[in-house]
């Protein structure tokens, strides 16, 4: 890779990121962090990413073997939503008898299902280096 075109990488790495961290690593542990990013075929820096990500509790990134049924659940996920935003604003419209605690239920459940919905999304993202390799 030449100068000019490993400025542009350096680039968007740091507009997709922003922050930039020095790890100092003995040849042992390097050695297994080159070997899990050869095996997933991301980046070293995706695998402390994603070492990190697990620490801190967030979910994966999810395998190419579990992405199509992670974005089917996704999709699922999105018709439930709609359907409690429907019974939401059929109470609020008052298509049928109000009953507060029962639409603040609904609220309640429809959030969950946005937040889940969008931890499902953020586990299909992956890295570049495997978003580029996808068909």
């Amino acid at each position: 890779m030449n100068a000019d075109a490993q400025k542009v990488a350096v680039k968007k790495a740091s507009q997709r990121y922003g922050e930039v961290t020095h790890i100092r690593f003995s040849a042992d542990e390097l050695a297994s962090l080159k070997a899990i990013a050869e095996r997933d075929g991301v980046t070293v820096s995706e695998v402390v990413r994603r070492l990190v990500r697990a620490e801190a509790g967030h979910l994966p990134i999810a395998s190419e073997a579990l992405r199509p049924a992670i974005v089917d659940m996704t999709d699922q996920l999105r018709r439930v939503g709609v359907n409690f935003n429907q019974a939401v604003r059929t109470m609020s419209d008052g298509r049928v008898a109000h009953d507060e605690d029962l639409e603040q239920a609904l609220v309640s459940v429809g959030n969950l299902v946005r937040q889940f919905r969008e931890e499902l999304k953020a586990m299909t993202g992956g890295s570049r280096k495997a978003r580029v390799a996808r068909p």
